[in-house]
């Protein structure tokens, strides 16, 4: 008998997570099979999400900061610490998970690197992350170098406490999908598709000011780059890069959900 789907009101009472985040997952769900794959999920909170690939029939292995939080018996969760070597054999996932965190890790070149190892060949990294690439993001950086127009950057005193003793960096190290995309690539994911989910009014508002001088300079700096470019597969990654700069989810869209390959 299928799981009744959650609405986004009740979305709203999962701890540690955000709606639009949840949402994707729910959809990716629908229309990907995971049954009897591997699934790593290396910030699980309160395990919804880890619940969500256990029902769908995958083999779900949970992994968190504060392993206590799991809400489900069902599921064991146990301790990681994202800023070291993760007690992970290699090679051994087909899907991992980062939802959520990495705007919070201060080393994400090393934890895009151990979350690479534990795939298989041709297995999948999903990431989920506030979207400060777009519009909106972009000019918030433009005048306060933050996230957000309406926020400073958080600072030293903005750590993250919940009941307990549980403590997090704020996000403070803010990650453009450019940046990720080529530390992934680094580590040796290569980008594989990027997801709608929740238009962000204020982004559409400034791209219906700045969009057609925002894509014409955007294009014309491709079209210089690439003229002095003498490699066919440099070319190639530079157009991937162009096209992901004027991409429409990205620049207008408020949450940032993208899946990853490794090569």
């Amino acid at each position: 008998m299928p799981h009744p789907v959650p609405n986004r009101k009740q979305l709203l009472n999962v701890t540690h997570s955000k709606v639009n985040s949840l949402q994707f997952m729910i959809g990716f769900l629908k229309t990907t099979d995971v049954h009897q794959k591997i699934v790593v999920d290396v910030s699980a909170g309160s395990g919804f999400v880890a619940n969500l690939w256990f029902q769908a029939g995958a083999h779900v292995k949970a992994f968190d900061k504060y392993p206590q939080n799991m809400e489900y018996k069902h599921i064991k969760c146990e301790k990681i610490d994202l800023d070291k070597v993760l007690p992970i054999s290699s090679g051994m996932a087909d899907f991992v998970l980062l939802m959520e965190t990495i705007e919070h890790i201060p080393d994400q070149f090393v934890l895009l690197q151990e979350l690479s190892r534990i795939l298989k060949p041709g297995g999948m990294l999903i990431i989920t992350k506030p979207n400060n690439s777009n519009f909106s993001g972009r000019m918030a950086n433009l005048w306060l170098e933050s996230e957000r127009s309406d926020m400073f950057l958080p600072n030293e005193e903005s750590l993250i406490e919940f009941e307990g003793g549980q403590k997090y960096n704020p996000r403070i190290f803010l990650c453009s999908i450019q940046k990720l995309r080529t530390m992934a690539g680094f580590a040796g994911l290569k980008l594989d598709k990027v997801y709608p989910n929740q238009l962000s009014i204020s982004s559409l508002l400034w791209y219906l000011v700045f969009g057609l001088f925002f894509h014409l300079r955007t294009f014309l700096t491709f079209r210089r780059i690439v003229k002095k470019i003498s490699t066919s597969l440099e070319k190639l990654i530079v157009k991937e890069q162009y096209q992901l700069n004027k991409n429409h989810t990205i620049l207008l869209h408020k949450h940032l959900c993208i899946t990853f390959r490794k090569k």
